[in-house]
């Protein structure tokens, strides 16, 4: 009997072998039909698993021919295959941005997309890197719901971000992490290629782990890493373009002259017109250069081993002005590496170095536009002097300041050296539990040298006295960040996400500055020390602490992948604040149901996911200066006989009972997928409040403090932003044809619930008034004042115009002046009959996005706009000539004339005592919206025998067109200007300019 079953059981054992078999394949990317690396293949049900090679080929033993292979890599769909009795298995893998197996970084860790409860979106590094620009914010724009993004032009200028509308006086910009290390609220020093992933946490149940440093909202980075068992791979990118700006088109010297002698005429006046030396100088073309030149270069490399994986890039980026003075430069370096050293312990790096440099550059667009063009660029030889500041020409008829002269006297530099080091440690004891402590510097240290030379053009154009000034500041801020995580599933269908932590955090800041003037030389740069100047001799400096200590933890629940719990909590402690009150509490909650999961949901044909958010929490701000809980001195000077005397003064107003502000938000949000994927809709309702909001306002006289500058900080105000999010985008694909469409929609109102409860609060000063008014339940950034009725076509107009009695309201006016309205109807016009007049925030934020590819052709275009926003358009003052400026091209045909009096614009007038041009009023007031193609981008990928190399080149131009009723030079610009109480203004700005870019990509 033992003989039989023996047998039996070795016929069974051979029948076993037989059924299993070797199976190989080749995995590539259906994109680009390149090998993908490190695929894990898997037994189905088993433990029986392989990874694929730099190749992208993999190889499994034992393998029954009845079993299913399961490829799975992040940032992949995962695949499954029937084996069948095949040998040979080869896959193609679709990537899957928006697929829900995707990993998603969270504040202190990781979660899959598919278990999200909270409002976070994602957007990959090679979409930040479709644009060459110095920030990555600028490359967001239009790509995330919710997030508004306004650019400027100019080298180094940082955009102005706003996630999910204002609650706070104290500015917009969200905070950013990098790899874990908090590093403020810029990143111009961070090189984009670098940059793998972004994730903006948009609600408080997402930010709230970031408590006090949160309420603006929060931007994760994580930086690009290498994989394991990856042989060395090298990436160059390069891109290389032109900028340009339109020119505004300013009269010439006729039509300058023409609208300069009406003015008076029309005031029965004598124009005091100066012919001297008499010319037709463009002084756009004189100043401003046909292109500035911008370049990107990066290099980078990665691999690794089984044992330990790296990374690491080199990079150069420069943006040159339309001056002939001033760009902006940075160069970066970055090394991440990690050792794993067995299962249990794992060490790290991140480290990246970077120099930036710049030379201030010019504002000056507004004496470009202003300069009188009858006037040479230079005096004649014979009036030249020894220095060659001088012998620039003076406006013969008007104030502005001669632009060639003052680009020709710029000598402002800055450089600045840093380094992010980010060094962690990271252990697994047991199953599911990881222990993780890091240790983050980021070091800033910065040199700026100014230098003024003396010239004499004129006694309302002088500086009598050279002067040289030097300032050094250094910034080091620290972070020690320690957490505990445990992730575990039970019974198949709990899964646990838990994770707590201690952080502690220290900012420190030392500046000091110097100056002299009467320099010996104004040509002699190695004069230019301050141990050379003479007299006036300045000095400062200061420096602060601040520390901020927090505790954390964060519980993630979910049963069976369709009920969804999450809820955190984070104990911040700042020395901003006085003792008493120094530690504000920031909890959060959120829900979601999955109910695709559901087995009602099963048989449906309709939807491919469905899932129900809800999220609460409350995040924290401490954006205010330090030490405003006790009463500071500050320092002031005067100068006798040439020489400066300082002295001591009472600075800021102390408040012992500061404590934190405090934004709470609500939202609940809809994901639907439908047609296998291909079709996703996002739709989400957010209300954001803030509580106790941190407000400075001016000292009360009668607390005996006699400065006007001294101000007194206080918990006095809330604001509110509402609003609401819809994303749809379509994907699909065609034999060789593919393409991606996306349409994000968001509004939100931005509502002031309660300031000082005094006075409104009035921003933006000009000609003597405020342009913007800020008043409790009204919403921010409103312009106010007057209603602008048309124009006087005649003197009936005028005289009727008046009171029951006859009294004129406008008794200054004449024929072709501004008209405005009594809106109370008290028969006089006063401050009284002032109101809103225009909204800076827009109604409704547009993002568009497409990428189409056919074989190895690439299309790409990125649209954005906003509507339902009004600018306030200062720039149209240009029309009147005011103080003798230059006036726009077509002035004459634009303004009101007995024979022209279907003209837009009112009368020239040199007097103006009806107040056209310097009254606040609607006639200022313009629609701003606009809808913008950020990039329009083509690209094609050579196709090379060896797989393991790929080449791209691309042409492409970024802000290609604009579709827009406002008349200035650029409505996205003024969204940047000012703070958040004063938004929407065209103060003449730098312009975001049009660039044209080659682009080259070569991976080995």
């Amino acid at each position: 009997m033992k003989h039989i079953m023996m047998t039996a059981c070795l016929s069974l054992s051979s029948l076993w072998v037989l059924a299993q078999t070797a199976v190989t394949g080749r995995v590539t990317s259906t994109t680009d039909n390149q090998p993908l690396v490190g695929v894990t293949v898997l037994v189905q049900g088993t433990n029986n698993g392989t990874t694929t090679n730099v190749d992208g080929t993999y190889q499994l033993q034992r393998v029954d021919k009845n079993a299913v292979l399961v490829f799975s890599m992040i940032g992949y769909s995962t695949e499954r295959r029937a084996v069948a009795n095949r040998t040979v298995i080869d896959i193609q893998l679709k990537e899957a941005s928006t697929t829900l197996d995707d990993v998603v970084v969270v504040g202190y860790g990781v979660v899959r997309k598919s278990d999200l409860t909270s409002s976070i979106a994602t957007v990959k590094g090679d979409e930040i890197t479709e644009m060459t620009t110095g920030n990555a914010m600028d490359a967001l724009q239009g790509k995330v719901l919710g997030v508004q993004v306004a650019s400027g032009g100019g080298p180094g200028t940082t955009p102005r971000v706003i996630i999910r509308g204002v609650t706070t006086s104290n500015g917009s910009n969200p905070l950013y992490v990098v790899d874990g290390m908090p590093v403020g609220d810029n990143i111009n020093f961070l090189n984009n290629d670098d940059i793998a992933s972004m994730e903006v946490l948009k609600d408080a149940s997402a930010a709230a782990i970031y408590g006090t440093r949160g309420s603006n909202g929060v931007i994760l980075i994580t930086t690009k890493k290498g994989r394991l068992n990856q042989p060395t791979q090298f990436t160059f990118t390069s891109s290389v373009g032109l900028q340009t700006i339109a020119d505004p088109g300013m009269a010439h010297a006729s039509e300058f002259e023409q609208v300069f002698k009406a003015r008076y005429q029309n005031d029965g006046a004598v124009a005091p017109w100066n012919a001297t030396n008499a010319t037709d100088t463009d002084w756009w073309n004189e100043t401003i250069k046909n292109f500035a030149i911008v370049q990107n270069y990066t290099l980078g490399f990665s691999g690794g081993s089984d044992k330990f994986v790296y990374s690491g890039s080199l990079g150069y980026f420069r943006n040159g002005s339309h001056y002939d003075y001033g760009y902006w430069d940075k160069i970066t370096a970055r090394i991440n590496a990690e050792w794993r050293f067995n299962r249990v312990v794992r060490l790290g790096v991140d480290f990246a170095p970077r120099t930036e440099s710049w030379d201030d550059t010019p504002n000056v667009f507004g004496n470009v536009m202003s300069m009188d063009p009858t006037t040479p660029i230079m005096r004649p030889e014979e009036e030249w002097t020894d220095n060659p500041y001088d012998n620039y020409a003076r406006s013969h008829n008007n104030e502005a300041w001669n632009p060639v002269a003052q680009v020709a006297r710029m000598n402002a530099h800055s450089r600045e050296y840093g380094v992010l080091a980010n060094p962690y440690l990271e252990l697994h004891p047991v199953d599911g539990l990881t222990l993780r402590t890091q240790f983050g510097i980021n070091a800033r240290f910065r040199r700026s040298d100014d230098f003024t030379p003396a010239f004499n053009m004129h006694a309302q154009e002088q500086q009598i006295n050279n002067s040289v000034s030097r300032e050094i500041t250094e910034w080091v801020d620290w972070n020690w960040t320690n957490t505990a995580t445990y992730m575990k599933t039970f019974n198949k269908k709990h899964n646990l996400n838990a994770m707590i932590g201690f952080t502690a955090e220290r900012f420190q800041t030392a500046n000091v500055k110097g100056g002299r003037e009467n320099v010996p030389s104004d040509t002699v740069e190695s004069l230019w020390e301050l141990d050379a100047g003479t007299m006036n001799q300045t000095n400062s400096g200061t420096s602060s602490v601040e520390t901020l200590v927090s505790y954390l933890a964060r519980v993630m629940y979910n049963y069976d992948n369709r009920y969804y719990v999450t809820a955190s909590v984070r104990a911040d402690g700042s020395s901003k604040f006085p003792e008493n009150n120094r530690y504000g509490i920031f909890p959060s909650a959120s829900v979601a149901w999955r109910i695709i999961g559901e087995k009602f949901m099963q048989d449906q044909r309709v939807f491919t996911n469905l899932k129900l958010r809800a999220g609460w929490g409350r995040v924290g701000n401490q954006a205010i200066p330090a030490g405003r809980d006790i009463t500071r001195l500050g320092t002031g000077s005067y100068v006798i006989g040439g020489v400066r005397y300082p002295f001591t003064t009472l600075g800021d107003m102390g408040n012992p009972d500061l404590f934190w502000e405090t934004v709470e938000d609500f939202n609940v949000g809809l994901d639907m997928g439908f047609l296998r994927d291909r079709l996703n809709v996002t739709f989400e309702l957010f209300q954001k409040k803030s509580h106790d909001m941190l407000y400075s306002r001016e000292n009360p006289l009668f607390s005996g403090y006699t400065d006007y500058n001294c101000n007194l900080w206080g918990n006095i105000g809330s604001m509110k932003a509402a609003g609401w999010e819809l994303s749809v985008n379509w994907a699909d694909r065609s034999k060789d044809f593919t393409y991606d469409i996306g349409l994000q929609l968001s509004s939100v109102k931005n509502t002031a619930v309660r300031f000082t409860g005094l006075n409104p609060i009035d921003a933006a000063s000009w000609h003597s008034s405020y342009i913007t008014r800020n008043e409790d339940g009204g919403e921010i950034s409103r312009f106010y004042g007057y209603v602008c009725d048309g124009i006087f076509q005649n003197w009936a107009e005028v005289y009727a115009h008046s009171d029951e009695h006859g009294n004129l309201l406008q008794p200054s006016a004449q024929p072709g002046d501004l008209r405005f309205r009594d809106l109370n109807n008290d028969g006089k016009l006063d401050t009284e009959d002032r109101t809103y007049i225009g909204n800076a925030f827009p109604d409704l934020m547009i993002g568009l996005n497409t990428h189409f590819t056919y074989r190895n052709f690439d299309l790409t275009a990125n649209f954005y706009g906003t509507l339902g926003n009004d600018i306030f358009n200062t720039t149209l003052e240009r029309y009147s000539g005011t103080g003798g400026s230059n006036v726009y091209a077509g002035t004459w045909n634009k303004t009101w004339r007995e024979d022209n009096t279907g003209a837009s614009f009112p009368r020239l007038t040199a007097a103006d005592n009806n107040g056209n041009y310097t009254t606040i009023s609607s006639f200022y007031v313009e629609d701003g919206s606009y809808f913008r193609c950020k990039l329009l981008q083509l690209g094609y990928s050579v196709p090379l025998k060896n797989s393991k190399y790929s080449l791209r080149f691309s042409v492409s131009v970024q802000n290609a067109f604009t579709i827009t009723g406002y008349s200035g030079m650029d409505p996205e610009r003024a969204m940047l200007a000012g703070d958040v109480l004063s938004t929407g203004i065209d103060w003449s700005e730098y312009p975001n300019p049009r660039t044209y870019l080659f682009g080259v990509d070569f991976k080995f």
